[in-house]
């Protein structure tokens, strides 16, 4: 097998005044030898803002190089790519911001969706060249931006993969990404402090408790039907305690129990709660002045290393987050101090952000939409050209996910559903799978296998 390092470029052309920030669009192509190919061409996906600074070094294998090089041993051609920059390895978007501070639109352009055309056009070049044809077929592969990458090949680009399999995919991200700060403004706006790991630990084990369903006489563990649970810790009288005891993490006082009601919820035009008992955030569409979902109760909310040392209401925010509002607003000021670009400089701006006005996170939420919603929102149902060419998807989401709310999953094949005349019209070409059950909002209730129809437990 060899490993081909391919640069497809220049990047960015931001004029004799503002050099391209990137070499162009790296690419890891591994090319079986012509006995040990199976005709097949895979995809590999990144993650949050990609970057791996490896893709683009010749003496360096990239950590997705690696799951490229295992698919390449089961007789794949396969390539990976740096989504067309350098920077941060996933959790940095100080790419997006030019030397001057000002957005690199094209190279936003090249994250978004340029690098994956490019990957497999080029991946066709290499394939004529080395084995005399194309592949018989092509099929991506990826979660998280992963995911993203492989709905909105289904939707911009519909005939270039065969088949896609979309993992806990970052869809929607004009509106999910801003959000990954609500509960860190809800923090600072009503406490003026982080709730401690501790607190957020009790509170979600409380929910697990009050909220988790019998498998074969057992409770389970985790909570399986979101729609029903409508744990409210603001009742939870052997949850709550005076202000006194504030710092305890053996309770939780009645101001961050509201709290981490709202970041349960998700954001919503005005900041003001939401009594869980008439809406607890997990539903198919939004209601009136909902944003965006929240994060499901059941889902780890501090920094954890279970989740890699991510938390949406962790000690200090998630970084994909934090520097998203600078993106959106073009105000690097915004972002949390770990954003480092030439003369960007980022002061921890979103501490400023308040629920209603000019400077508000709904400000900045709205910008997102109107700046980024045609570029990389990835949640258009029109998927008739994808169909068309006899392209499937494999979607998949757990319930219990804390970096993307598994909301926007199910909204999205929600829409699709609903575009194309329901399920049955989509199940022989798309399949969702999450512990959720579709279609039937809100008495949806845990069923084995033996015991539910095809539909119900897809």
């Amino acid at each position: 097998m060899c490993l081909l390092k391919v640069m497809v470029g220049p990047g960015a052309d931001n004029g004799p005044n503002q050099p391209s920030t990137s070499r162009g669009i790296g690419l890891e192509v591994w090319v079986p030898a012509p006995d040990n190919w199976n005709a097949r061409y895979l995809g590999v996906g990144e993650g949050g803002y990609a970057g791996i600074p490896s893709v683009q070094d010749t003496g360096e294998l990239s950590a997705l190089g690696i799951s490229a090089l295992r698919a390449g041993e089961d007789g794949f051609l396969t390539a990976d790519s740096d989504d067309g920059h350098s920077v941060g390895g996933g959790a940095d978007g100080s790419f997006a911001f030019r030397p001057n501070g000002k957005l690199n639109w094209p190279l936003l352009e090249d994250w978004a969706y340029r690098n994956l055309h490019m990957m497999v056009l080029t991946a066709r070049d290499i394939s004529r060249s080395f084995y005399g044809r194309e592949p018989k077929f092509s099929y991506w592969s990826g979660g998280s931006t992963g995911g993203r990458e492989g709905l909105m090949l289904a939707q911009r680009y519909p005939r270039d993969y065969n088949g896609i399999i979309s993992a806990y995919p970052a869809i929607n991200w004009p509106s999910f990404v801003p959000s990954i700060m609500w509960p860190q403004v809800v923090m600072q706006r009503d406490l003026g402090h982080p709730i401690s790991p501790g607190k957020l630990d009790l509170v979600t084990r409380r929910a697990i408790a009050a909220c988790d369903t019998l498998v074969a006489g057992k409770h389970d563990g985790f909570i399986s039907d979101l729609a029903s649970c409508h744990y409210d810790p603001t009742s939870d009288t052997k949850l709550l305690c005076p202000e006194t005891a504030a710092h305890s993490d053996s309770c939780l006082t009645q101001k961050e129990a509201v709290a981490v009601n709202k970041i349960w919820y998700g954001p919503t035009i005005d900041g003001k709660p939401i009594s869980p008992g008439s809406a607890n955030g997990f539903e198919p569409s939004l209601r009136l002045g909902h944003l965006w979902y929240g994060y499901n109760r059941g889902a780890i909310l501090f920094n954890s290393p279970l989740t890699y040392g991510v938390g949406p209401a962790g000690v200090t925010p998630f970084t994909i987050g934090a520097h998203w509002l600078a993106i959106a607003a073009d105000d690097p000021a915004l972002a949390d101090k770990s954003l480092k670009n030439g003369s960007t400089l980022a002061r921890d701006g979103w501490k400023q952000l308040d629920y209603t006005g000019d400077r508000s996170f709904v400000s900045v939420f709205i910008r997102s939409l109107q700046q980024f919603g045609s570029m990389n929102g990835t949640d258009s149902v029109d998927l008739r050209e994808f169909h068309k060419a006899g392209g499937k998807i494999i979607h998949w989401h757990g319930l219990a996910d804390n970096q993307i709310p598994v909301g926007g999953s199910v909204n999205y094949y929600e829409r699709v559903s609903d575009a194309f005349g329901g399920f049955d019209n989509i199940k022989s070409w798309y399949r969702f799978f999450s512990g959720a059950r579709i279609g039937a909002w809100p008495q949806w209730r845990l069923r084995s296998p033996s015991s539910c129809a095809r539909r119900e437990c897809e």
